[in-house]
């Protein structure tokens, strides 16, 4: 079964004019999309072994990267072309200013299109030739509602909405068995595909030096591993003497990178004390990759369906808030207290909460909803509702009930009205 995610990030870039700077992590769909959204006349690779891969309607072509750059930049001068530079953090600094020359006298478009942490960073550093020539479009994995919106269309909506959890980063789907269960997959395929995950997130801080790589990584390992405040992060990364202090305030920096990059997102809290986000590795694919290597596969150990369902479900919690916010035009938020948890809190624009829900991958039972709803009650939340993966939570006195059916209509809506506008 071939799948892909019609994602809005299309919609983006044909609705888009003028040069872009498409960037992220390697493999969340950036060639992509930029090979079937964008009406190119030539689209250049630059090889790790310093060459470049010439396309165009001539044909395949291999040139020394001198000789590409004077290709590249001589056809968005002379024409109205569109150019496009994939891999450009391969490209040596020293060729930036040719580029900067070119937009002066284009008459064409050029895309540059790159995967590494220093990339975006040098683009738009206040000594780079390329500051303000070039729009950013960060590439993350694809959007929860345009994932199921896009598997609904193989599948029930029972599996297209479990599935889509992790089927959103979008290298993971060729190596996916839709006939299991995500959590039973994962847990047969953990050692290749962990392995492959941990390498993707690595490529990325390739340019940065050791030392600053490891404390990346620990933190998003760390993460992964289920710790989001602050100060145990903190704590992790100095015990392996990764930061200088123990303090909550070394990490805050690192995260603020890795958001940058895509890799990291904090959920805001509302009425949690001692943290204002919840920060998460944005791929739960990725995370639940890393959490099988750090908790079962670095001792040695395979893990079990059951060890990674509990933290499947996490990870559907989060993507269903993102839907419903989405869905509703409201912002998504998370409630961690002494009494218990509420799973998606949505604020409206002034932060107050408009309704609270729990969300479960089974059935929600009476009782679950019960605590759910009074805890709701306590903190001042309105409204309150239940959301479960497998069926529609059948109490009628919830002010809303979701089942997977009305998981995929919402995302449909939500999908189909980004991707008629070309928003992010």
């Amino acid at each position: 079964m071939v799948i892909e995610i019609a994602r809005r990030e299309c919609s983006w870039l044909r609705a888009t004019e003028g040069w872009l700077l498409v960037y992220g992590r390697r493999k969340t769909g950036k060639t992509w999309l930029l090979r079937r959204c964008l009406d190119w006349d030539m689209y250049v690779t630059v090889t790790r072994g310093g060459e470049c891969i010439v396309e165009s309607s001539g044909g395949v072509d291999t040139l020394p990267l001198a000789d590409c750059l004077k290709a590249v930049t001589a056809r968005v001068r002379g024409e109205e072309a569109l150019a496009v530079l994939d891999e450009f953090q391969r490209l040596p600094e020293k060729y930036w200013d040719l580029v900067a020359v070119a937009y002066q006298e284009a008459k064409g478009r050029l895309v540059l299109c790159g995967s590494s942490l220093g990339v975006s960073r040098k683009v738009f550093d206040s000594r780079s030739p390329l500051l303000g020539l070039l729009a950013p479009l960060p590439v993350r994995v694809a959007s929860m509602s345009d994932t199921v919106a896009s598997l609904s269309r193989h599948m029930g909506p029972r599996d297209a909405v479990l599935w889509a959890v992790v089927a959103r980063d979008p290298w993971l789907i060729p190596h996916l068995d839709f006939s299991r269960k995500p959590w039973e997959d994962l847990a047969l395929k953990a050692e290749p595909l962990s392995m492959a995950a941990g390498g993707l997130v690595g490529e990325v801080f390739m340019e940065e030096e050791r030392s600053l790589t490891r404390a990346y990584e620990a933190t998003l390992r760390a993460l992964a591993s289920g710790e989001w405040r602050l100060s145990a992060v903190s704590q992790r990364l100095y015990s392996a003497g990764l930061v200088s202090s123990p303090a909550p305030s070394t990490v805050t920096g690192l995260l603020g990178v890795l958001e940058g990059m895509g890799l990291v997102e904090g959920i805001r809290l509302w009425r949690t004390r001692g943290a204002k986000s919840y920060y998460r590795l944005a791929s739960p694919a990725v995370s639940l990759l890393l959490y099988a290597d750090e908790k079962y596969l670095s001792a040695g150990l395979q893990p079990r369906p059951e060890d990674l369902k509990a933290r499947f479900a996490l990870e559907a919690q989060f993507a269903v808030g993102e839907v419903l916010a989405e869905y509703k035009g409201l912002r998504q938020a998370y409630t961690v207290t002494p009494e218990g948890d509420l799973d998606v809190v949505l604020l409206d624009a002034s932060g107050a909460p408009a309704i609270a829900y729990e969300v479960k991958v089974g059935a929600v039972t009476e009782a679950e909803a019960r605590r759910g709803a009074e805890l709701a009650r306590k903190l001042g939340v309105p409204k309150f509702g239940a959301v479960s993966l497998t069926e529609r939570p059948e109490a009628a006195w919830l002010d809303e009930a979701y089942g997977p059916e009305d998981l995929v209509e919402a995302s449909r809506r939500a999908s189909e009205k980004a991707l008629r506008a070309g928003n992010l």
